[in-house]
C-alpha cells in the first residue's frame, strides 16, 4: 500500500498532457529525462529538469519537475532524505501556478499545478503525523483539480489525480462511498491519455489492482513496464507480488532474489526497508513451498534489517507475521 502510494503522489507532479506552448515544446526533453530516470541516470535527469527550471523561471513547470525528480528517489531509495527539497519545489510551483491564476483563472494547467502542489504537502503532512493538515491541503488541493477538469476534461494526468482520489476514498468509507470501479476505469483512460507518466500510471494502477486482488490484471501491467524497463527494481516487486499472490512460489522467489541481488549491494542506500520486504517475502514462499530451513534463513536476515523507528512502526504487521511464523515452524 506505502508504494501505491508513493507511486500515486510522483505521478501528480507531472500534469503535462495536451499543451500549452512550454509543455508541447519540452515534450520530448522531458519525456527524455523521465527515461533516465527508470535507467537509473540520475544525473542527466537532474541536469535536463534544471534546464527546465532556469529556460523558464517564472512558469511552474520546472519546480514540478524537480519535485517530481526527488519525488522519485525518495521511491525509489524507500526514503524521507529528500522531503525538505520536495516541499521546496512544490512551493515555488504552487506560488508560481497561483501567481498565474490570478490573471487567467480558468486555465487547466495553473489549477493543475496548484491543486497537486497542495495534494503533495498535504499527503507528506500526514505521512510525518500531521493528519488533519494534511487533509486540509489535500481537500485544498482537490477543489483545484475539479477546476482542472472543468476546462479541460481529457487532462490525463488530472484524472489520474481524481481516480486515486476516489478509490482510496472509497477505500476509506467504503461504506458510504464506493467508486473504486469507476476510479479503476478512469485510471485506465490516464494511462491512454497521459504524455509523460503513462509507466508511473501503469505502476500505480498496478498495485491498486493488487489491492483490489486482481493479480493477474497486476502480472500484466508488470510486464507491459518491464518490457521498456527490465532492471527496474520498482516494476520488478510489483510483478514479483503479483506472482506471489497468485501463489506462483517459485517464479516469485526467483524475482525477489533478482531483487535481493540489486537492492542489498545498491551503492546509494537511504534505508533498509525494501530489504525487509525481499525477505519477507522470501520467507513467506519458501515457507508455502515447504522448504523450512530456507524460510528460517529469510527470517533471521530480515530481523537483522536496520530499520528506523517510523519503519518499524510502517512495517510491524509483517514483522508480527513473521515472528508467527517462525514459532510456528519451531514446532515442525
Amino acid at each position: 500500500m506505502n508504494r501505491i502510494i508513493a507511486f500515486l503522489y510522483i505521478i501528480l507532479s507531472l500534469g503535462i498532457i495536451t499543451a500549452s506552448e512550454i509543455e508541447d515544446k519540452e515534450k520530448n526533453t522531458i519525456n527524455a529525462a523521465i527515461d533516465m530516470m527508470y535507467k537509473e541516470n540520475f544525473e542527466e535527469a537532474l541536469g535536463i529538469f534544471t534546464y527546465v527550471k532556469d529556460t523558464y523561471p517564472d512558469y511552474p513547470l520546472g519546480d514540478f519537475l524537480l519535485g517530481f525528480y526527488y519525488n522519485f528517489l525518495a521511491s525509489f531509495y524507500e526514503t524521507d532524505n529528500f522531503d525538505s527539497k520536495i516541499v521546496l519545489y512544490y512551493d515555488l510551483a504552487e506560488k508560481k501556478a497561483k501567481y498565474h491564476l490570478s490573471n487567467n483563472e480558468e486555465d487547466p494547467w495553473f489549477n493543475f499545478y496548484m491543486g497537486a502542489s497542495l495534494i503533495n504537502k498535504g499527503y507528506m503532512l500526514g505521512r510525518d503525523g500531521n493528519r488533519y493538515s494534511g487533509l486540509k491541503k489535500t481537500f485544498s488541493g482537490i477543489s483545484y483539480i475539479e477546476e482542472c477538469l472543468e476546462y479541460d476534461k481529457y487532462h490525463g494526468d488530472a484524472i489520474m489525480l481524481m481516480a486515486s482520489y476516489k478509490y482510496y476514498k472509497s477505500d476509506l468509507i467504503s461504506w458510504v462511498y464506493d467508486r473504486k470501479d469507476l476510479a479503476i476505469i478512469m485510471l485506465k483512460q490516464s494511462i491512454v491519455t497521459s504524455y509523460f507518466s503513462q509507466y508511473l500510471a501503469t505502476s500505480t494502477l498496478g498495485w491498486i489492482y493488487i489491492d483490489y486482488e486482481k493479480y493477474e490484471d497486476a502480472g500484466k501491467l508488470a510486464d507491459t513496464a518491464l518490457e521498456k524497463y527490465p532492471e527496474c527494481h520498482l516494476f520488478i516487486f510489483l510483478k514479483a507480488r503479483a506472482l506471489f499472490e497468485l501463489k506462483k512460489y517459485s517464479e516469485a522467489i526467483a524475482l525477489y532474489h533478482k531483487l535481493e541481488d540489486k537492492i542489498v549491494h545498491m551503492e546509494t542506500k537511504y534505508s533498509e526497508k525494501d530489504t525487509f520486504n525481499i525477505y519477507y517475502f522470501l520467507c513467506r514462499s519458501y515457507a508455502a513451498s515447504g522448504e523450512i530451513q530456507l524460510s528460517r534463513k529469510y527470517y533471521e536476515l530480515a530481523t537483522f534489517c536496520r530499520l528506523s523507528r517510523k519503519e518499524k512502526d510502517i512495517l510491524s504487521d509483517r514483522i508480527e507475521e513473521l515472528d508467527d511464523l517462525y514459532k510456528r515452524s519451531k514446532g515442525r
